[in-house]
């Protein structure tokens, strides 16, 4: 497998993000697009060419805002956001809230301060599913070529330092294979495997796109034919009565 981090200039409010991508993969060592590539878009240059971006001077706290304020230490008018942002919130710690947004758990309900101008907050991609599709089909138009892709975001896993990369929208791949039935190398059937291929990919593109000012929203990786397969794939997102962590998080009932 083959990972390209693709350098860009400076994303802004309206532009046209394919025009963009395909510009900079031109211009990143005449980079050319093959069948069967899956590009990994960062979430934070999506929102920001649909201007996805909100003035926090501007926002009116309510007073469950300001309550939650003073308990985590956030900016009031921040937090104002959040909870718009969100469709559940679960708990606060320093400088952070728990959130539950679309069917995932999300830090701040992924609203950021960071690669953003000073006064500004950062919202996620709305519809991020609709939107990865028509990238994709607007990507392969223009090239000619089969081709995958993720819109990604920063995540944090629990009890686990540091942030990895998560998929909010696919197009064209897989996101999840089911290995059950299959056999383990002592010939033992699977019962509960699922490989998240949307979650891997965001990952593994994350080594090369960063965190900071690398300018580098997007990664082209080569040589991961499984995301392609044939085989029916199944939502990353599951429910709370699905997941192994959700009595911890009070998303359930004990038993």
């Amino acid at each position: 497998m083959k990972i390209i981090g693709v350098q860009t200039p400076l994303i802004k409010p309206g532009n046209d993000l394919v025009e963009i991508i395909l510009d900079s993969i031109e211009k990143n060592g005449g980079i050319e697009l093959k069948n069967n590539d899956i590009l990994v878009i960062a979430s934070s240059a999506v929102s920001t060419a649909e201007g996805r971006t909100r003035d926090i001077e501007s926002v009116t706290p309510r007073k469950e805002a300001e309550e939650l304020a003073r308990k985590s230490g956030l900016d009031e008018r921040l937090v104002e956001i959040v909870i718009q942002e969100s469709d559940k919130i679960l708990d606060y710690f320093e400088d952070c809230i728990l959130t539950l947004r679309d069917g995932m758990l999300r830090i701040n309900a992924g609203v950021d301060r960071s690669n953003v101008p000073k006064g500004k907050a950062l919202l996620l991609p709305e519809n991020p599913e609709d939107k990865a599709a028509k990238i994709r089909k607007k990507l392969e138009k223009y090239t000619e070529k089969r081709l995958g892709l993720v819109i990604s975001d920063s995540h944090v896993n629990p009890l686990r330092r540091g942030t990895v990369g998560q998929a909010i929208g696919t197009s064209g791949i897989k996101e999840s294979l089911d290995r059950r039935t299959q056999k383990d190398l002592y010939g033992r059937e699977l019962k509960i495997t699922f490989q998240g291929i949307g979650d891997q990919l965001a990952t593994a593109a994350q080594l090369v796109m960063g965190e900071a000012d690398e300018s580098v929203p997007i990664a082209v990786i080569r040589g991961t034919e499984a995301a392609f397969s044939d085989r029916p794939g199944r939502s990353l997102k599951i429910s709370p009565k699905e997941c192994v962590y959700s009595k911890l998080m009070g998303l359930r009932k004990n038993d």
